[in-house]
């Protein structure tokens, strides 16, 4: 019996060692690896692997840091190594794998690759938690280009189609926020009427009104002048011919007269105006209104003209008092007013917006499911590492700082040993 155990146990062991052999054989051969072209043969890497020689760096802040043991530690854009302890005043390690402090200690998996040299630095680069770091991660140089083909694509073989739609809607909606706006600006202004008057007083005293009069009067007249006098003059000979002079002339007699009302004339005249005058003056608005494009036109084609209305702009946008004032605009009139939610609710509620959001989406939805399959990936071939990077680090908080290492300059000194590296702190920029 023993004699038979002992020649199963040296069968079995007889067939393992004939299969490990036949299966390392191609898997440490080139060809089993992929050969040259894959990078060498397996059996060179796990030379490569086992020859390997540890190092150890240590590093220092300016102030105190959050550092976790096991963040990457990357050189020359590689992952090299990791944070191995965090230290202490005196550089010994403390017994905690995070927390704030200006030592650390890193360990790098090959000296030998990651040489560094004299003049060596250390950066801690962390990964925002913005919006923007994600958008300008997702949408790279290679994805932009593609992204922008399919919008092309889809908006030139339904443009028409998409703007007939949406033209109505745009056009609703701006009549309703001109209505909101003429509604809700009196009250406003009368709510602020202290700041917009401490805002003019401010204008006035460095773009005064003498300043506007001389303005006007050498430059803006001359150019005004010949091109208004035709229309004055033809408006005020048809008013002149509409002008009812013997009833005002007897009115203002009849008013003279004692026990008689003193407001006969103002009423013959205020109903002459609203009844003869106006209508002349609206007849001929498109001719003035033509008339002062030209008049403005030419204006402001004058350098002295454009220079000192650029100077009353600029002098207006750097007041702070001006920025306040439209803060509290836009939030008094949009952000927080519910009379404007309830127009906006109301307009996306509407029927036509409805069917047009329905028609429109019947083309945009396709293009917008393309573009999340470039910028996120698909089923089949997985997501990109663009989103992977997203979801790791704003999703599941991982990877959200590691240390980057500049070996130094071509041609230094090898890093002496026990040197410490001045480390520092920065955001990361999206990898484009």
């Amino acid at each position: 019996m023993p004699y038979r155990r002992s020649l199963r146990i040296a069968l079995g062991a007889a067939l393992w060692a004939a299969g490990l052999v036949a299966a390392g054989t191609p898997l440490l051969s080139d060809r089993g690896a992929g050969g040259r072209g894959a990078g060498g043969s397996t059996a060179a890497r796990l030379a490569g692997f086992l020859a390997r020689e540890e190092a150890r760096l240590r590093i220092a802040f300016a102030q105190p840091v959050y550092l976790e043991v096991g963040d990457d530690v990357e050189v020359g854009g590689a992952v090299a190594g990791e944070v191995e302890a965090l230290l202490g005043e005196g550089g010994e390690p403390v017994p905690s794998i995070y927390g704030w402090t200006r030592w650390a200690r890193l360990r790098l998996y090959d000296g030998r690759g990651a040489a560094l040299r004299r003049g060596a630095s250390a950066r801690l680069v962390r990964v925002p938690q913005t919006a923007a770091w994600v958008v300008q991660t997702l949408f790279t140089r290679e994805t932009i280009p593609r992204v922008a083909e399919e919008w092309n694509r889809t908006m030139l073989e339904h443009r028409e189609e998409i703007f007939a739609l949406l033209t109505p809607i745009v056009r609703d909606l701006i009549l309703d926020v001109e209505r909101h706006v003429e509604a809700e600006l009196p009250g406003f202004l009368e709510a602020h009427r202290a700041e917009v008057s401490d805002l003019g007083d401010r204008l006035k005293q460095d773009f005064g009104p003498k300043r506007f009069a001389d303005l006007f009067e050498e430059e803006v007249w001359p150019i005004a002048r010949p091109l208004l006098r035709p229309i004055v003059e033809k408006v005020s000979r048809e008013i002149w011919e509409k002008l009812p002079l013997w009833g005002l002339t007897w009115r203002l007699a009849y008013q003279k007269l004692p026990l008689t009302d003193n407001d006969h004339l103002d009423r013959a005249w205020v109903t002459f105006l609203e009844g003869q005058a106006l209508p002349v003056i609206l007849a001929h608005t498109d001719e003035i209104l033509a008339a002062a494009r030209q008049v403005t036109r030419e204006a402001l084609s004058r350098d002295h003209v454009s220079a000192s209305l650029r100077g009353l702009f600029s002098r207006l946008l750097a007041e702070p008092r001006f920025h306040a004032l439209c803060q509290a605009f836009l939030r008094e009139l949009f952000l927080d007013n519910g009379r404007f939610h309830d127009v906006l609710l109301q307009r996306w509620r509407s029927p036509e917006v409805q069917r047009a959001v329905e028609a429109a989406a019947a083309h945009v939805e396709p293009m917008v499911r393309r573009m999340g399959d470039i910028v996120l990936g698909t089923r089949e071939a997985g997501i990109t590492r663009e989103f992977a990077r997203v979801l790791r680090s704003q999703i599941l908080l991982k990877d959200l700082q590691r240390i980057a290492i500049d070996p130094g300059p071509e041609g230094a000194p090898p890093l002496e040993p026990g040197a410490v590296l001045e480390a520092r702190v920065e955001w990361e920029h999206a990898r484009r």
